[in-house]
């Protein structure tokens, strides 16, 4: 047996010159002191030996025979290299034989070291040795381990226990050292054949922290383990005599029976465990409650063990899926804490456990079923949980939209209250995007609301994939969304996102076989250039601010914008007075043929005879007008108006111009087609609608074509105004097939810039030609562009040149004029 890692010297003593050397000091010595085995001072070692125990006398016995064991135990003083002063508890024994004429000693030291108290040796080995000669005078083992599991004392009892050879037991021996020393004793016959299996279960926490554990042993003999940890830590296990006790407990188990028998009569489960929670007695509903048909409960099974194996057993319903932690000790001394407790069993039974304390320290346990009080409780919770059910879903809608799932206005609002106050706590900055639809009103009117629904769901999941996860995403009106934005510092993510979602919704949707085009325009606005309270107000006049800039743009908010948006308003409220005043009146600028010089038409413009202001082009109302979505009523004011003006005008005339209107889509598809007939069948001559080139590129959808159609139908041409000017393609006007192209002004300026703008404006003409289309060149300002224009192939010329719009009042000296001046 090795012990390397205990300090060891081995002293010589030599008979002639009468005194110690030391000759040999092990690595662990060496490693805890400092000292090798030449260095170490004499006078250190020589204390190891009590006066009364001189080393010759020792030698001189050893001789004789009288060898005492252990020959000497001492705490010790030592000394460290570098001047430390510690005690240990040293053993010396004789290792040469009798007739050995330098005797040597084998002295070990305790593993742990000490730092010595001056003036506390003497008492303290006075102690140890009194303390050491009580435990010897009593018969039954007792032994004390360090921390660490390492031997420290033990009484002549133990070592008989273990060995019949006393010195096999040395001091700083591990536990497991002695546990091997034991079963190789044949002192646990039971250890046979499995020894590390028995050592590994002795050494578990489980045993090491078990405070008793009862042995028989052969006749009749029984014995109690008593095991306790000291304050500084140490391993204390005394091991009683219980023989007399256990047999007057088997006396007891008699009226036991009894008892039992009358219990198990009782239908409910019943138990006593004892005071240490071991298991007493029980009836038949218990066992049958907690174990299974295989596993019979046994008296003197600890509560914790009987627990664990119901949970196990799946006997404990609440336990099922957390095994683990209703089976550990925690838990287990938390549940005999309770006075109450409700658990459920299989089937749907539920039980109350009553536990209560007897005098003696018993623990009594009777359980109540109290399944149908149980199922009763269930059957009202679960209405009370349909309650609060149906009052979070009450709560969900007014804070969601139905449609798409997003908060909704109140939502938004609360939660731009929260990012207010994390603001005020932790800094950082808040910025919110408002965005608005394009052409979102088409899609609704040509496709039906189901289409539209389907584009909003759409936009929403877009918006929702672009954001982050702590973004929130709110649908505040019928194609108006917010996305509101926290951010710890300030940084350009609310302007990348802002761009990152005008071009993610400018691509279109397929809704079933439809593709549904459309738009959005961002309104922007941040802290701390805004104040919280007003985010969400200025970011709809930064979205105004985009839309005025065009569709699919980003609006910055800036307080200059505050002024525009107060001016705005002011002309806002007046041009719907205006519309209630009927104030908006047509006015007529002449289209002429370019090879005559013969009025063929009249292109009927909107002003807005302003009772103040005098009379206003469309430049200072229109964009105004189109966010009041009022464009549709001014065209109709001035279409009615211009049809009864010109009717009496060029009535019974052998030739009457043709007049031509811009019409706004929301015109085209008001659905008021009647009402649109009988005005133009009061015209004797031909009426024509102008729409804009990005119309109708953008709006070819079969509802669009359809209403071109019915506008055809009852004898209105169609005309194709401003062309040049986007991207229609010869595809799109063969589709839309127009009656007539109006060349757009720009590009008639451009034949007074050489050849290049001439060859353009002849690749245009001859589109018309080839089309079979009328070709009207507008913006005419010379003579000169009146010669190219008709050598080019326009059969229509209008501009100043021509002839500037004027009221009606002046047209009938306007038309007289010219003919005069043709």
């Amino acid at each position: 047996m090795k012990f390397t890692s205990v300090p060891i010297l081995v002293l010589t003593y030599d008979l002639n010159a009468k005194h110690l050397l030391v000759t040999y000091a092990n690595t662990a010595f060496s490693a805890a002191l400092g000292w090798q085995a030449c260095e170490v001072p004499r006078e250190m070692f020589e204390g190891l030996f009590d006066q009364d125990l001189s080393l010759a006398n020792a030698a001189d016995n050893l001789r004789a025979g009288q060898r005492q064991w252990p020959l000497h135990r001492k705490l010790t003083n030592l000394e460290r290299r570098d001047g430390t002063k510690l005690q240990a508890l040293a053993t010396i024994d004789l290792v040469a034989d009798a007739t050995s004429q330098n005797p040597q000693w084998f002295v070990t030291f305790g593993s742990g070291f000490e730092t010595k108290e001056d003036g506390r040796d003497a008492p303290e080995r006075c102690s140890y040795d009194r303390l050491l000669s009580a435990l010897n005078s009593y018969p039954d083992p007792i032994v004390i381990y360090g921390a660490d599991l390492r031997l420290v004392s033990w009484n002549q009892g133990y070592a008989a226990s273990v060995s019949d050879d006393p010195e096999e037991l040395v001091f700083g021996m591990h536990l497991r050292d002695v546990l091997y020393l034991a079963v190789g004793n044949g002192r646990y016959p039971e250890a046979v054949g499995r020894e590390d299996e028995w050592v590994n279960g002795i050494l578990s926490k489980e045993t090491l922290s078990a405070p008793h554990q009862d042995v028989e042993l052969d006749g009749d003999i029984h014995h109690r383990l008593l095991r306790s940890r000291s304050a500084n830590g140490d391993y204390v296990v005394v091991r009683l005599n219980s023989t007399e006790l256990v047999r007057q407990k088997r006396t007891a188990e008699a009226a036991k029976a009894r008892l039992v028998s009358a219990l198990n009569a009782y239908p409910s489960p019943f138990v006593i465990y004892d005071s240490d929670d071991c298991l007493v007695v029980w009836n038949h509903a218990y066992q049958h409650s907690m174990a299974t048909t295989d596993m019979k409960l046994e008296v003197g099974m600890h509560r914790t063990d009987v627990a664990r194996s119901a949970i196990n057993a799946g006997k404990i319903v609440d336990a099922r899926g957390q095994e683990a932690e209703w089976g550990s000790d925690q838990h287990q001394k938390q549940d005999v804490a309770k006075p109450v407790q409700d658990i459920e069993l299989e089937g749907d039974t539920h039980h109350r456990l009553l536990r209560s304390r007897a005098s003696n320290g018993d623990l009594v346990i009777v359980r109540l079923d109290i399944t149908e009080l149980v199922r009763q409780k269930r059957a009202v919770e679960k209405y009370a949980q349909r309650l609060e059910d149906a009052n979070k879903a009450i709560t969900h809608m007014a804070f969601h939209d139905d449609l798409t799932g997003l908060g909704n206005r109140r939502y938004l609002k609360q939660r731009l209250t929260e990012f207010s106050f994390k603001r005020n706590v932790m800094g950082g900055e808040i910025s919110v995007l408002h965005i608005d639809l394009d052409r979102f009103k088409q899609i609704n009117d040509t496709l039906g609301h189901a289409a539209g629904d389907a584009v909003l769901v759409d936009v929403a999941n877009r918006i929702c994939r672009a954001v982050e996860s702590e973004d929130v995403v709110a649908r505040i009106g019928g194609d108006e969304f917010v996305v509101l934005m926290y951010a710890p510092f300030v940084d350009d993510r609310a302007d990348k996102l802002a761009n990152t979602l005008l071009k993610d919704l400018s691509r279109p949707a397929k809704i079933g076989d439809k593709i549904c085009r459309f738009g959005a325009s961002v309104g922007m606005a941040q802290t701390p250039l805004v104040d919280v309270t007003q985010l969400l107000t200025n970011s709809d006049v930064a979205l105004y601010k985009a839309k005025r800039q065009g569709r699919g743009q980003l609006g910055v908010f800036n307080h200059a914008d505050l002024e525009t948006v107060y001016h705005n308003k002011l002309l806002a409220d007046d041009i719907l007075r205006a519309i209630e005043q009927a104030e908006f009146i047509p006015y007529y600028q002449p289209q002429v043929d370019a090879c005559s010089g013969a009025l063929v038409g009249l292109e009927v413009l909107a002003r807005w005879q302003h009772p103040s202001n005098g009379t206003l082009s469309p430049n200072s109302f229109l964009s105004v007008a189109s966010d009041l979505q009022a464009i549709a009523k001014i065209d109709k004011m001035v279409f009615e108006k211009a049809i009864l003006e010109c009717s009496s005008l060029f009535r019974g005339l052998p030739s009457c111009p043709s007049l031509s209107f811009n019409a706004s889509t929301n015109r085209i598809g008001d659905g008021h087609i009647e009402q649109l007939r009988r005005y133009v069948d009061l015209y004797p001559g031909q009426i024509a609608f102008e729409l804009l080139e990005t119309t109708f590129l953008e709006e070819q959808d079969d509802g669009f074509m359809r209403d071109l159609n019915e506008l055809r139908d009852i004898g209105i041409e169609i005309e194709v105004d401003d062309f040049g000017s986007g991207r229609a393609s010869v595809i799109a006007l063969q589709k839309v097939n127009p009656d007539r192209l109006k060349i757009d002004r720009r590009i008639v300026a451009a034949t007074q810039e050489g050849e290049s703008g001439l060859r353009l404006l002849q690749s245009i003409v001859e589109i018309g030609h080839t089309l079979e289309i009328g070709v009207t060149a507008e913006g005419v300002e010379t003579a000169q562009q009146v010669k190219d224009l008709a050598a080019l192939g326009c059969d229509r010329l209008q501009g100043y040149f021509i002839g500037k719009p004027v009221p009606f009042s002046d047209l009938t000296n306007t038309y007289c004029d010219f003919f005069l001046d043709h």
